[in-house]
């Protein structure tokens, strides 16, 4: 067998024995989360203590919820599905909430405004836009604009050559003719029988555009105009020049395309979950990259009926002065429109966790206690949520850190999950809820201590609130690590063994160096489970 051929067998070994250690891995993975369960939203008061030193003591003194249904059985570690919790109260020390800064902001009512932005593109206001033709067929002679050119109402456009004009111009000089040999007659129908023949022929021209101006110099010089001249009759851009001199055109052809740009049109698009907000003649701030520090103002004229299903937007319509024409049809623009919400009780944007399912915040009750409550918000607006439902006007809710306060809570959630405890809530009169005290603390310490990777002997000390050691308590024990960038959760549990005078011990195998957390789950028949959680630094 030759040496690459050797090689060659030895990879493929190697990634076989990869991949089935990373297929064991998963169906761990899979048989633990299932022992986990669904979570759900409920208050608890638990804390989170450092560990001092070699020994660590939970506080006495410590509250904690009792609810009306009873405790759960201890040693029930597949939780049934949406009865685990997914966020529970948690205690923060001032010194822990400080180095991870905790900061809080009432909940209280504010002035929010909406800004809907979006981009938009400068068109040409079709209600001033205008097709310029005769309406006699004829021959272009002169061409007094091009494409681009800016006229004003009366300027001249172009001459047109027309046998059927030159034709009604002779007929408009002999009515003139007859009305002043025929005025004077005696005999008033032959007299307004001129008259009207004169009117039909100028309202001929009239139909045709031709102006007064022309057919008073047909009037002085008596003759016939072989070039009739074409004015303007509005302010505007030539768009688009169709003929040349020398051209033929007919009387259903464009000659010449005007727009007045004193006013344009902005076409936008706006998402659909944004359309609610905006109204018929609402202003609106436009901002180009070709005017640095320049705004333009303008205001809605029109939202279209149609909404586009590929891109989940519908066109708005905003009308714009624009009297130095620096807005010009085809152009870029920023279009911010401030959509008025009133004032609403609101919370911040990043107070809020949204879990997919559901929206959560934590409320500050004071003492270092944080409480899970979920909430129902409405519209978004400028880093505020519009609170609708789960929060009173001048409650405290966790603003900076949330992250941290939601990971803590999560943790704390999980620990109780795994060790099969329950925190629980008693009802008194009225309906209320009392917190009651605990009756069992817990300390530890570690074997060999501090505590270092690989197996490592924990050795637990269950006392009542008066130093008594409980004998007969179930005691288990799981250490975590949260999942960080490039790297999966750990987490491993045991039983502790009951050794005597309210000592129990038991043995895990820590696999790395770092921060860890131990979560302990203590449960004494008759009694409500306790949990605690410690942080664990690990060498």
């Amino acid at each position: 067998m030759t040496k690459k051929r050797i090689i060659k067998l030895g990879a493929i070994t190697v990634l076989i024995v990869i991949i089935l250690i990373l297929a064991f891995s998963y169906v761990l993975t899979e048989l633990e989360g299932k022992n986990q369960g669904k979570s759900t939203l409920k208050d608890s008061s638990q804390g989170t203590h450092a560990m001092h030193g070699m020994q660590h003591e939970s506080g006495t003194g410590m509250e904690e919820t009792r609810s009306q249904s009873g405790t759960e059985p201890f040693d029930s570690a597949q939780d049934k599905p949406g009865q685990t919790t997914e966020f529970v109260g948690i205690e923060i020390s001032p010194e822990k909430q400080q180095l991870i800064g905790v900061k809080t902001e009432e909940v209280t009512l504010r002035k929010l405004v909406k800004n809907i932005r979006t981009v938009g593109i400068v068109e040409a206001d079709e209600r001033k836009i205008a097709h310029v033709h005769v309406k006699f067929s004829g021959w272009i002679k002169d061409m007094f604009v091009y494409e681009g050119s800016y006229v004003k109402q009366g300027d001249p456009l172009f001459t047109i050559y027309s046998p059927e004009l030159v034709s009604s111009q002779e007929e408009y000089l002999i009515a003139l003719k007859a009305r002043d040999t025929l005025d004077k007659s005696s005999y008033p129908e032959v007299s307004s029988g001129a008259n009207s023949l004169l009117e039909a022929t100028r309202r001929r021209f009239r139909l045709w555009d031709i102006s007064e101006s022309e057919l008073k110099t047909i009037e002085r010089t008596g003759k016939p105009l072989t070039y009739m001249t074409i004015h303007s009759h509005m302010n505007g851009y030539i768009t688009e020049r169709m003929f040349f001199p020398g051209m033929h055109v007919a009387e259903h052809e464009d000659v010449l395309v005007m727009a007045d740009l004193s006013t344009v049109w902005v076409i936008a698009d706006i998402y659909e979950y944004e359309l609610p907000l905006v109204k018929e003649g609402e202003e609106a701030t436009l901002e180009l990259s070709y005017y640095p520090g320049e705004t333009f103002n303008g205001k809605v004229m029109y939202i279209y009926p149609m909404l586009d299903t590929s891109t989940r937007t519908a066109k708005v319509r905003f009308e714009v002065p624009n009297p130095n024409n620096k807005l010009k049809p085809g152009m870029y623009t920023n279009v911010t429109l401030q959509s008025d919400l009133g004032e609403i009780i609101s919370v911040a944007e990043d107070s809020v966790i949204d879990t997919g399912e559901r929206r959560v915040v934590f409320i500050a009750s004071g003492d270092g206690y944080f409480e899970p409550r979920e909430v129902k918000v409405g519209k978004k607006a400028e880093g505020y949520y519009e609170v609708m439902d789960g929060l009173r006007e001048g409650e405290q809710v966790v603003r900076n850190a949330t992250f941290f306060v939601d990971s803590e809570s999560r943790l704390k959630a999980a620990f109780q999950s795994l060790s099969g405890g329950t925190e629980e809530t008693i009802t008194v009169g009225g309906g209320g809820e009392v917190k009651g005290i605990r009756d069992i603390n817990i300390s530890f310490s570690t074997d060999p201590d501090p505590p270092e990777s690989g197996k490592t002997n924990f050795r637990f000390k269950v006392t009542d609130p008066e130093g008594k050691s409980i004998t007969d308590a179930k005691v288990k024990f799981t250490i975590l690590m949260p999942a960080m960038p490039g790297m999966a959760e750990m987490r491993s549990a045991a039983d502790a063994d009951n050794a005597g005078n309210g000592v129990y011990t038991g043995e895990l195998n820590i696999p790395m160096s770092g921060s860890w957390t131990l979560g302990v789950g203590v449960l004494m028949p008759g009694k409500a489970p306790v949990n605690e959680s410690f942080d664990l630094n690990v060498k």
